[in-house]
């Protein structure tokens, strides 16, 4: 199954007023993809800046479930969590 984890903290840069966002993807309990960096919008409250990594956490996954359709291997559940 595919899991996404993802956390946000608002407005953690002082200079720029950008939050931070990561993420990580897993399959199957290991680890496949993760990041860590500065939004490239700011967030004008904490709902906001975890609401854009979600987004991108969902890209992500998405793009994980076509790779696995292309190696032949159905996935039917994805699950994100904040």
């Amino acid at each position: 199954m595919l899991v996404g984890y993802t956390n946000a903290d608002m407005t953690e840069d002082v200079d720029s007023k950008k939050s931070t966002s990561g993420y990580l993807t897993t399959f199957v309990g290991g680890a496949l993809s993760w990041q860590s960096k500065l939004q490239i919008c700011i967030a004008l409250s904490t709902t906001e800046a975890k609401y854009i990594v979600t987004f991108e956490v969902d890209k992500e996954i998405k793009y994980m479930k076509n790779l696995l359709h292309e190696l032949s291997h159905v996935q039917r559940n994805i699950c994100s969590l904040l």
